[in-house]
């Protein structure tokens, strides 16, 4: 939908900043796009440049139960399968993409699994030194690839968040992180959501002084530029004002979230072992929804265009303390695998550990709809922040329990600018077409320029993901 600009509107550049001072020391911050900043038809800034593209990856680990994540039904009108439905809110901005296969499969799995999905090449693999494999990514991952060609005019060319901190740290740089530069070069995850928050906004506050302490100076921060954001407010429309109030009453939520969270405990995972020791189960869900809120305000103020979430980890060893027996009425006198390790549980396949797996990636799809929620929830000019984006998520393995690679559970969401197709819906690969297919195309969809991009991936060691066929169902 398109406005007319009042004559009394300001013309703002894409990157202003709200500015006042504290305690004598200049502060500002960044603004979400607003209509002031856009060209009259809404689809582009004032000075003709084009909204923002941004990519995300975000991944769970060991998978899921195929009999209940993939839809019966193929096209725009299938029905959301149980491990599905509560992305209903958003199905229309998502395809369903089954029956992929991994093209560098075959020497281990979870291994496998997530450098293929995330950058197209396969592993290297590395001494073990005693552990039970090792590897490194082998070559770019796919948000360092995007990021080389998108993230250059940002504050922060890429962000990797983590969520949970119980992940393998003892099989090489493949299982840490999804974020790489290149062999041997991964890129730590930020965990914290407090300190995530001080690195999006630390540049924008002073360093706290003798007897002011950070939170107070934040406050203090968001006091002085709420001024010029009220000498703003006569000067743009309504929109503009509701936006920027908004914008404002974000970053005070998001802080008293962050307060809220109770610290997290850092015990070493014990191999083979249930922990039943409630003090280390971890508020995934509560971390979730701050971490894809600062993900939401981090795109919004153009601080980043590329991040990687690893909400759960590769092979990893979260616990899901919520699905006590008592969720699991069918199986009386159940174990409690609530505070056990979730790698160890999938590779039981009783009924009860599969149907335990199976309320895990449901666990796992709510929190993907947090982040929906929030990209979705953000104007764009005619569009929203997921409009503008491409979201691939994803798993490291097919089924936990066999470590498969043959149907991969993948999610692609937003619409990169038109780029990829509404309508989608489900599509199933009847002859088992690449995953690295499906990164092709999300790459495609981000860069400036995607017919310069001729293939994708690479090999390694006699192995190859490399493709130059991008997967054209979700292509416009």
């Amino acid at each position: 939908m398109t406005r007319r600009r009042l004559p009394y509107e300001l013309v703002l550049p894409r990157r202003t900043f709200l500015r006042g001072l504290v305690g004598g020391t200049a502060v500002a911050l960044a603004l979400p796009v607003l209509e002031v900043m856009l060209h009259d038809d809404g689809t582009r800034h004032a000075d003709g440049s084009p909204l923002p593209l941004r990519l995300m990856t975000w991944m769970w680990g060991n998978g899921c139960r195929l009999e209940h994540w993939v839809p019966k039904a193929t096209g725009p009108d299938y029905e959301l399968s149980p491990a599905l439905k509560s992305l209903a809110p958003h199905k229309a901005e998502f395809s369903v993409l089954t029956g992929f296969k991994n093209p560098v499969a075959g020497r281990r799995g979870h291994h496998d699994g997530i450098a293929g999905l995330f950058s197209g090449y396969p592993f290297i693999a590395l001494d073990p030194a005693g552990a039970p494999y090792a590897s490194k990514f082998g070559g770019k991952s796919i948000d360092q690839q995007a990021t080389d060609l998108i993230g250059a005019s940002t504050m922060f060319k890429s962000l990797q968040i983590g969520v949970t901190k119980r992940h393998v740290t003892n099989q090489g740089p493949t299982l840490e992180t999804m974020s790489h530069r290149g062999p041997g070069q991964p890129l730590p995850m930020e965990r914290d959501p407090q300190a995530l928050y001080d690195k999006l906004f630390g540049a924008f506050v002073p360093v706290p002084g003798t007897g002011n302490d950070t939170t107070s100076l934040r406050v203090a921060t968001l006091d002085a530029v709420m001024k010029d954001a009220k000498r703003l407010h006569g000067l743009v429309s309504t929109t503009d004002r509701q936006r920027l109030e908004h914008h404002l009453d974000s970053l005070f939520d998001l802080q008293k979230q962050i307060l809220a969270i109770p610290p997290q405990c850092d015990l070493p995972m014990k191999p083979g072992k249930l922990d039943y020791n409630a003090d280390g189960s971890e508020p995934l869900a509560a971390i979730n929804a701050v971490m894809s809120k600062l993900v939401a305000v981090a795109f919004a103020c153009d601080l980043t265009r590329a991040v990687s979430y690893m909400f759960t980890a590769p092979s990893g060893g979260q616990q899901f303390d919520l699905l006590t027996p008592s969720q699991f009425p069918e199986f009386p006198g159940a174990t409690d695998y609530s505070h056990a390790d979730q790698h160890m549980v999938s590779h039981m396949v009783a009924p009860y550990e599969q149907e335990f797996i199976h309320r895990c990636a449901e666990f796992c799809m709510q929190n993907f709809a947090t982040l929906l929620g929030e990209l979705k929830a953000v104007p764009e000019g005619n569009a929203t922040m997921l409009d503008n984006m491409c979201v691939l998520a994803g798993s490291d393995v097919c089924e936990g329990w066999s470590h498969s690679e043959s149907d991969y559970p993948i999610i692609v969401a937003g619409r990169a600018g038109g780029r990829l197709k509404s309508g989608v819906g489900h599509y199933r690969s009847t002859e088992g077409a690449s995953i690295t297919d499906i990164g092709f195309a999300c790459l495609k969809a981000v860069v400036p320029n995607p017919d310069a991009l001729t293939e994708y991936g690479g090999e390694v060691e006699g192995f190859t993901g490399k493709t130059k066929t991008p997967c054209n169902v979700i292509l416009e």
